[in-house]
């Protein structure tokens, strides 16, 4: 197995966050963890080889196409990649994919679009020039497909990438009505223009920072310590948190004692996407 990650250039900041280069020879089926797509981020995929398809909880299972935008997966989700499999991926920010196609982000939640079907920038033509590259190449050549992709986008929408920035600074714990005043919007504008650049209502968007946040607190501390953490955050419970965590992740959390008892402390090795 070949694998890479790249930092891509400080220009696309804050929009692209990393690279990735996969290439694997193992033949067959294999299901990867839901880990590896982060809560709150966007990818676009160029697919050399193999196949790729993604099960949202409550949705239709698709196949991702060569060349795709995915959207924010809003549920919990099964990967399943079909070897070998040669596949190199552009992790986004929240608003990324907006600030680099400049579509309505709000059609491809718990989707996909396909970019050599997109009007303006050739992505196939990078597609081709990404199959021919060695890993070494790979950073430089999406450097410039994207710097130049956002160069041609007629781009307004910085007002909603502060709201975004806004709340994940805050972890999430922002009253809708206080945001839409800060940002002197009206709450109704205000979940318009998120949906079209971010893809997903502000209130959902808070409740997936909040719940990363706390996973993070969680992996970093032993229950006596985390416990009044989630306590003076003004947001968890048992309940809450347990509700989440089967929202986003499709299973009761192992680290729950049955419902009534307390919190067991989390196991070391539980993984989820907090990146």
């Amino acid at each position: 197995m070949n694998f890479h990650i790249y930092r891509p250039a400080d220009s696309l900041h804050p929009y692209v966050k990393h690279y990735y280069y996969w290439h694997d020879d193992t033949t067959g089926v294999i299901t990867l963890p839901q880990s590896l797509l982060s809560l709150g981020d966007q990818y676009m995929v160029f697919l050399q080889e193999g196949e790729v398809t993604c099960q949202p909880c409550h949705h239709t299972a698709f196949t991702l196409p060569k060349t795709t935008v995915i959207g924010h997966f809003t549920c919990s989700s099964q990967l399943k990649v079909k070897g070998p499999v040669k596949v190199i991926i552009v992790q986004l920010n929240a608003y990324g994919s907006h600030r680099m196609l400049g579509i309505d982000m709000h059609a491809i939640s718990n989707y996909y679009r396909d970019l050599s079907k997109l009007p303006g920038h050739n992505w196939q033509q990078l597609a081709n020039q990404l199959a021919s590259a060695d890993a070494g190449q790979v950073s430089a050549l999406l450097d410039e497909a994207l710097q130049s992709a956002m160069q041609q986008q007629a781009y307004a929408r910085h007002e909603v990438e502060n709201v975004a920035d806004y709340l994940e600074q805050q972890n999430g714990h922002v009253n809708m009505s206080q945001l839409a005043a800060r940002f002197q919007l009206s709450k109704p504008t205000l979940e318009r223009m998120f949906m079209e650049v971010v893809g997903l209502p502000p209130r959902l968007y808070a409740q997936m920072l909040r719940f990363k946040k706390s996973m993070r607190l969680m992996q970093q501390m032993s229950m006596p310590q985390w416990q009044p953490a989630m306590d003076n955050a003004q947001y968890y419970n048992d309940a809450v948190l347990r509700q989440d965590y089967v929202y986003f992740n499709g299973q009761t959390p192992s680290f729950f004692s049955p419902a009534g008892a307390a919190i067991a402390q989390m196991p070391a090795q539980t993984g989820i996407a907090v990146a």
